[in-house]
């Protein structure tokens, strides 16, 4: 699967990393595996990583589907969720998910790590995650 995480309790934080192409398999599959791994809450922060991310399969639909939490989302609308994406072109398809959000304040596109980690207001010690 194209898609694994970590999650930092101490941190309040989950680490989602996307590797190569994602289907719309890999992300429900991705959601219920957050859903019901006993360290998650819905109330961490999350940083995406897209920088191995090649594209997606996913169809416009359903990417509105997932943005507006019809596929059953599973972080808190309060959750702040920052997406690092060197690229192009995950910049510009993460911009345009972003744009889908009710929650859209508290989900964030970057080019950077480092920006993304200061958004999110994560000190050095919460940042040994990605060491």
């Amino acid at each position: 699967m194209p898609i694994t995480y970590r999650i930092d309790p101490t941190a309040k934080l989950v680490h989602t990393q996307i590797e190569g192409r994602m289907s719309l398999e890999d992300a429900l599959a991705h959601s219920y595996n957050l859903k019901t791994d006993p360290l998650f809450r819905p109330e961490y922060s999350e940083v995406i990583d897209l920088t191995r991310f090649t594209g997606t399969d996913l169809h416009q639909e359903a990417m509105m589907a997932f943005a507006r939490g019809l596929q059953g989302e599973v972080f808190s609308h309060h959750a702040r969720r920052a997406v690092v994406a060197p690229a192009d072109s995950a910049f510009d398809l993460s911009s345009q998910y972003r744009s889908m959000r009710p929650d859209a304040a508290n989900f964030q596109v970057f080019h950077s790590l480092d920006e993304a980690q200061d958004w999110l207001g994560l000190t050095p010690n919460k940042t040994m995650l990605f060491e």
